[in-house]
C-alpha cells in the first residue's frame, strides 16, 4: 500500500494542479467509461532457483542450491470489467485512471525442476494456482482532432501498479509433486507460503474514441505493460517436519490488454 501511495500521489497532485487551469471548449471536464478488458500475457518461463534449507536434503543431494533454467511459470489470458475515469485538461490532453474488477489470473507450471532429486515435471502438473491481480493504471493521453470530431484517435503513456493477493493453490498440486519420483515420495513435499511480489510497470497505449454526440461516446484501445514480478514459496517436507527448500522465480507477464467500452462526458 505504501508503494501504491508513492506511485499515485504525485499523479493526483499533478491532476489537482491541472484542475485550476483546465479549459475545454465544450465545457466537458470529466468522463466515466464502463467496458471489458481482455488481458493477454506475453511472458515466458524465467527459470526457478531453489535454496535447500534442510541439512538432510543438502547431504543427500550434495548441494545447497539448485537451478532449473528451462522451467518456470506462465500466466493465462483473462477477462474482466474495466472502468476509466478521465479528466480533460484541455481539448487534447487527458489524465486517465484505469480501474476495474480484479481478474483471477491462472498460473501454469512449465518445465522440470529439481532434476538433482529425480525431477518434478511442472508441465504435467499444469495449472498450479490462481491469484487476484489489482492493477490500477494512471495515464496521460493526447487526443488528436477537436471536440467536434466524430473520430478521435489517441496515444498515451503512464504507470501501472500491480498488487497480487489471495493466491490459491490448485487442488491436487501437492499430491502430484509428492508422487513425482522416489525422492519426493520419501520426503512428501508440500507447497507453503506462496508470495507474489507487488510491482510497478511502464505502460503505453493507443486507441480511439467515437463520439455519438457531445455526451456519449464509444472507445477502444490496445495497451502494453512491461510487467514482471517475483514469486517465492517454501517446499515443506512432511516426513522431515521442516522446510526442505525455499524457491524463487521471476514471473514475466508483459500483458497486451484490449479494451472496449461506452463512456459519458460531463
Amino acid at each position: 500500500m505504501r508503494k501504491l501511495t508513492t506511485v499515485l500521489l504525485p499523479v493526483a497532485l499533478l491532476a489537482t494542479s491541472f484542475a485550476t487551469h483546465a479549459a475545454t471548449s465544450d465545457g466537458k471536464t470529466f468522463s466515466v467509461t464502463a467496458g471489458w478488458l481482455h488481458i493477454m500475457p506475453q511472458g515466458e518461463k524465467q527459470g526457478v532457483t531453489g535454496d535447500i534449507t534442510s541439512k538432510t536434503v543438502q547431504g543427500a543431494l550434495k548441494t545447497n542450491s539448485v537451478y532449473a533454467g528451462d522451467a518456470g511459470f506462465e500466466i493465462d489470458d483473462a477477462d474482466t470489467g474495466g472502468l476509466l475515469f478521465d479528466y480533460y485538461v484541455n481539448d487534447n490532453v487527458v489524465l486517465e485512471l484505469v480501474a476495474g474488477v480484479p481478474p483471477k489470473m491462472e498460473i501454469d507450471g512449465k518445465g522440470i525442476i529439481l532434476k538433482e532429486a529425480g525431477g518434478i515435471n511442472l508441465s504435467s502438473v499444469g495449472k498450479v494456482g490462481e491469484v487476484d491481480a489489482y492493477t490500477p493504471v494512471v495515464l496521460g493521453k493526447y487526443q488528436f482532432g477537436t471536440v467536434d470530431s466524430k473520430f478521435r484517435p489517441y496515444v498515451g503513456a503512464g504507470i501501472m501498479y500491480a498488487h497480487f493477493s489471495d493466491f490459491k493453490l490448485e487442488g491436487g498440486v501437492n499430491e502430484a509433486i509428492a508422487n513425482s519420483n522416489a525422492v519426493t515420495k520419501l520426503i512428501q513435499p508440500e507447497v507453503r507460503n506462496v508470495e507474489i511480489k507487488d510491482a510497478v510497470a511502464p505502460v503505453v497505449t493507443v486507441g480511439a474514441d467515437y463520439n455519438f454526440n457531445k455526451d456519449w461516446f464509444a472507445t477502444a484501445s490496445v495497451t502494453y505493460a512491461q510487467l514482471n514480478t517475483k514469486a517465492t514459496l517454501d517446499l515443506y517436507s512432511n516426513t522431515l517436519k521442516e522446510t526442505a527448500l525455499k524457491g524463487s522465480t521471476k514471473i514475466e507477464i508483459n500483458p497486451i490488454v484490449t479494451y472496449v467500452g461506452i463512456g459519458y462526458r460531463f
